[in-house]
């Protein structure tokens, strides 16, 4: 990858400051409630939030009809269950075993 010394600029002039305002409000929440021990995992999981957000948000902010920097910080925040659910899912092998076997069309049982 060719070192761009402007991608940083474009990645962050890509946003209204109220979209970014709106991104952190929900990586601080999402930091806030983290179920983690350590602070690494939980800024790590705060950081998947806000690029969840990052690059979900015009779709969702058009789609629901909600302004952008609504709909980024919602997703932000959002971001912390969508996470929950899939480490639940990861956690319970059973489960999601179940799930694909479903999907597939197969019997459970």
């Amino acid at each position: 990858m060719q070192d761009d010394p402007n991608l940083w600029r474009e990645i962050v002039g890509a946003r209204a400051p109220e979209v970014w305002a709106g991104i952190m409000a929900g990586m601080i929440y999402v930091y806030v409630k983290s179920p983690h021990p350590t602070w690494t995992m939980r800024v790590f999981e705060a950081i998947i939030s806000g690029l969840i957000a990052y690059a979900t948000s015009d779709w969702a902010a058009e789609r629901v009809g909600v302004p952008l920097p609504v709909a980024a910080a919602l997703l932000a925040a959002c971001g912390y269950l969508i996470l929950d659910v899939v480490r639940s899912l990861i956690a319970d092998r059973q489960i999601l075993k179940d799930i694909i076997v479903k999907r597939l069309g197969g019997k459970n049982g």
